[in-house]
């Protein structure tokens, strides 16, 4: 929902995360930079050139490569509204990142281009042109910043309103251009009262800022393109998501793939072991429906039977104890327990000697229950037998019956 003030100046298309809703309002902020861009490169160029100003000339540039850039915003949206297909599975939204890749790199080429020649005009002073005229068109340039600035918060909005890192990268274009045609304005005046030498010098001034901004926009372009590490407030998040679904004792593991407006998400989920896959599944689907109802996020869960608590863990304790009391016992295995109500069910697999008759057999399970609800506490028992035969793939123990 637009602030007060905002519908205006920016309209109210839909829904951001839509890819086609993404290009409508990257067309818009595109169309303003060219034009805005267009008329301020047009306006320092002829300034420059009149008064022989190498800052005000660069300044000019600089503000049609902004124009350019305003062209890789619009090639980088319509790519990445692009519906997922064979090869793309994913999407097309990370051609956002490569469209702020490219722009970061002109940046870069045109700032090593107005540093070489800021250092040949030091080395080969030129005097300012029609000085009379200076005072004029430094004010021409400060508005022309005033301008630029404004250009550079109205593409702030609209990129905070989609969450995009190439309109973000955009409005950096605009701001380094503002600070460095106020640079200009100074390096002007400065020229006019016998000071030539400071114009090419805020032309290196103004050459320092295009590199840094571009340098700094590869590393975020690249960073999300190779991968970054996640957001702490995200996994906070996550993490409360989490908490909040029944049955969901933990999560660990968390990584996104950022694919622009696919986000795709993946966790490893701590689940009661004792569940049935269809009880897990039904959870796994819950918590991937509140996690993509909060963050919009696709979601692959990984689910893990949770750790067994200290409590668990001594009861298990017990029952072993028990069992490897009863001479009767060769050995056991899958011992589980299934905590429900007032009483718990314990479930285990018991090797005892094959020829152990059924009477026999009928008063161990007796022992065992009784023995087990008094240092256990109220359980139900359920003894599945098995005879001791040779070359047995579950006893581990030493067993001379083994080989009977």
């Amino acid at each position: 929902m637009a602030k007060k003030g905002q519908l205006k100046i920016i309209p109210e298309y839909g829904d951001p995360d839509d890819p086609e809703i993404r290009a409508k309002y990257g067309y818009l902020e595109a169309t303003v930079s060219i034009i805005g861009n267009t008329l301020l490169f047009l306006l320092k160029l002829i300034l420059g050139l009149f008064i022989n100003s190498i800052a005000l000339i660069a300044d000019g540039v600089h503000s049609l490569s902004d124009v350019s850039t305003s062209g890789v915003v619009i090639f980088g949206f319509r790519i990445a509204k692009k519906q997922p297909d064979k090869d793309h599975p994913h999407g097309h939204g990370r051609a956002e990142y490569i469209a702020t890749l490219i722009i970061s790199i002109l940046l870069i080429i045109v700032g090593f281009g107005f540093i070489q020649q800021s250092i040949e005009r030091i080395l080969n002073p030129e005097s300012i042109l029609h000085g009379e005229y200076t005072i004029v068109i430094s004010i021409i340039v400060i508005i022309s910043a005033i301008g630029k600035e404004l250009m550079a918060r109205y593409s702030n909005i609209i990129a905070k309103k989609i969450n995009s890192d190439v309109l973000k990268a955009d409005a950096w274009h605009h701001r380094s251009d503002a600070i460095s045609s106020i640079g200009v304005a100074i390096g002007i005046l400065g020229a006019r009262y016998g000071f030539p030498i400071l114009d090419p010098i805020f032309g290196l001034v103004v050459s320092v800022i295009i590199i840094y901004v571009g340098i700094k926009l590869v590393r975020t372009a690249s960073n999300f393109l190779l991968g970054t590490g996640l957001d702490k407030e995200l996994i906070k998040k996550i993490k409360e998501i989490a908490r909040s679904t029944e049955e969901v004792k933990g999560i660990h593991e968390i990584s996104v793939h950022d694919y622009g407006t696919n986000k795709i998400l993946t966790l490893h989920a701590e689940v009661n072991s004792n569940l049935s896959l269809d009880q897990a599944h039904k959870i796994a689907d819950k918590l991937e429906k509140n996690i993509n109802e909060q963050t919009k996020f696709s979601t692959i869960i990984h689910l893990e039977p949770a750790k067994i608590s200290s409590v668990h863990s001594d009861k298990r304790k017990i029952i072993k104890t028990i069992l490897k009391n009863q001479k009767q016992i060769i050995s056991f295995h899958k011992i589980r327990l299934i905590q429900s109500g007032k009483k718990d069910e314990i479930k285990m697999h018991l090797i005892v000697d094959k020829d152990m008759p059924i009477n026999d057999s009928h008063e161990l399970c007796h022992i065992l229950k009784s023995n087990l609800e008094k240092q256990y506490g109220p359980c139900e028992v359920d003894i599945h037998f098995e005879p001791c035969i040779k070359n047995c793939k579950v006893c581990t123990i030493a067993c001379s019956k083994r080989s009977n």
